[in-house]
């Protein structure tokens, strides 16, 4: 497996990711109180990378991410959120009712009539210094940590593997996540995504076998023992050819 990798790290819940609300480029909100649950139980999955160079958007929700995650990191102005200069608490849902839905960041012709925030190339350009960076931190023989946003995330691993920067619209992320880049067969590849151990680290749901009339029994409650069948002399000869 490749030692020269790049780690993503989305950060952790806040408010705002919940209710699916457009962030403007200037709100700062912080963590929740379940964003601070996830971003806890990063820090065992990223115990090994404590060593790594640690980048970090300036935001507070990344920030505060990195700390419960035991990173220290150094901040990227780069690795900031994708500024969509929208009107502030308004839901993607709510944006998309109020009439023709034009704003899709992830086009850039429908994005540059719908707000006055950063159009696709130019945090196409932020995303594109980052990666360079990383690429001159990983000659070090070190790997490289980045903790940024979702969008962002999304945009660079698009860049990275060498597609178009509105192929990142194709690529889901859970807060709290962690994504792995790397060269692999001498191809920019990409080694894992989307592992977010707050869903991802759940132990799987106890099957349990139906009671003798076919009910599953109540959880936390032992299925009871089926009572032997009756007249089987009676059954056996009714299925008799």
């Amino acid at each position: 497996m490749p030692q020269q990798q790049i780690i993503l790290v989305r950060h952790a819940e806040t408010a705002w990711n919940r209710s699916r609300r457009y962030y403007t480029g200037q709100d700062d909100p912080d963590l929740t109180a379940a964003g601070k649950r996830e971003a806890g139980l990063l820090l065992p999955h990223l115990q090994a990378y404590r060593d790594a160079h640690v980048l970090c958007s300036p935001a507070l929700r990344a920030r505060r991410t990195a700390q419960l995650a035991g990173l220290g990191a150094d901040i990227s102005p780069d690795l900031r959120e994708w500024s969509y200069q929208l009107p502030d608490s308004h839901t993607v849902n709510e944006r998309c009712q109020s009439g023709p839905c034009h704003h899709d960041i992830w086009d850039d012709a429908l994005h540059t009539t719908a707000c006055t925030g950063e159009c696709l190339p130019e945090v196409t350009t932020r995303a594109d210094r980052v990666l360079d960076c990383a690429r001159r931190l990983l000659a070090g023989d070190r790997p490289v940590v980045l903790i940024s946003h979702g969008n962002l995330i999304r945009l660079m691993t698009a860049r990275w593997l060498g597609l178009s920067a509105a192929a990142g619209a194709h690529l889901a992320l859970r807060t709290a996540s962690i994504g792995r880049l790397a060269h692999y067969d001498g191809r920019p590849s990409l080694l894992g995504w989307n592992f977010s151990p707050a869903f991802d680290d759940r132990p799987p749901a106890r099957s349990q076998a139906p009671t003798a009339g076919g009910k599953v029994p109540p959880a936390g409650r032992a299925p009871s023992k089926a009572a032997p069948p009756r007249h089987r002399a009676t059954d056996a000869a009714r299925h008799r050819p």
